[in-house]
């Protein structure tokens, strides 16, 4: 049983799984393969490896790069590429820096238009546009809001319809050049999850954009998608030549590890390599 989409606290502010909780997590689990895959760092790959190898779990490198193709944002993992590759740290540190630069004119931006911004100058890191667009939706009245949608998503709906152009992150493709130069693999992550406009679960055609620009994989087994939707999926990766990969995103002990089986997931053939 496997779970290839774990988040330790190395993504800020955001998970807390330890290396070392994680790694007894999924020993007592039976898990014999996870895979740590950080939002936009790798920082604790080696630490939870190490930790892996003491509880008997295998854990690959990965992580999850935040991206965008033919206009939709999407979610990239790269796997089985050295955690300390420049090229893959250059990528990260890219990712950041951009979205740092593109949260702070967002900032300047919507105070220019009247909106009330409190509190993102007082934090210990510099505001993501995920920030902006929480503080936006919390603090302010927006047209058009969508009922039932959380802050961050009607925040993110709101800037990505009205200040289109204002984020502006990497591509799946320049992720998917990254990961095959370094000899890894590129996989969309939970193509069929729905999270407001930032989140629209992917089409066939999306899939097959992707495919043809090198994409490797998708995650087809994921807490979210129900039996339609795996089915939908596992036939678009037969269409398109493309692994299938799983895992429960999970980001803190009270959410669960998944259990996947090794025989569904035709990624682990790669990554037993």
């Amino acid at each position: 049983m496997i779970d290839l989409h774990i988040h330790t606290n190395a993504t800020p502010h955001h998970a807390t799984w330890t290396p070392v909780a994680l790694a007894v997590a999924a020993a007592a689990q039976g898990l014999t393969m996870i895979a740590v895959t950080d939002h936009n760092t790798t920082a604790n790959v080696i630490t939870t490896a190490m930790a892996g190898m003491h509880y008997g779990v295998q854990v690959v490198s990965g992580v999850e790069i935040d991206s965008a193709f033919n206009g939709k944002l999407w979610h990239t993992l790269v796997y089985a590429v050295d955690p300390d590759a420049p090229l893959l740290l250059d990528l990260c540190a890219e990712v950041v820096h951009r979205n740092a630069a593109d949260a702070a004119q967002l900032l300047r931006d919507l105070a220019a238009a009247g909106f009330v911004m409190p509190g993102l100058s007082d934090r210990d890191r510099p505001p993501t546009v995920a920030d902006v667009a929480l503080v936006l939706a919390r603090h302010n009245e927006l047209p058009g809001r969508v009922a039932g949608e959380g802050d961050e998503e009607a925040g993110m709906r709101f800037i990505l319809t009205h200040f289109a152009a204002a984020y502006r992150p990497l591509s799946v493709q320049e992720v998917i050049g990254v990961a095959h130069d370094l000899g890894g693999l590129a996989v969309l992550a939970h193509p069929g999850r729905s999270k407001g406009i930032y989140a629209i679960p992917a089409t066939d055609e999306d899939i097959a954009a992707m495919a043809a620009v090198g994409l490797d994989g998708i995650e087809v087994f994921y807490p979210t998608h129900d039996a339609a939707t795996r089915k939908r999926l596992l036939a678009a990766a037969v269409r398109h030549g493309l692994l299938v990969s799983g895992g429960s995103d999970s980001h803190h002990p009270h959410q669960a590890l998944a259990s996947w089986p090794r025989t569904d997931v035709t990624i682990i053939d790669y990554l037993s390599r």
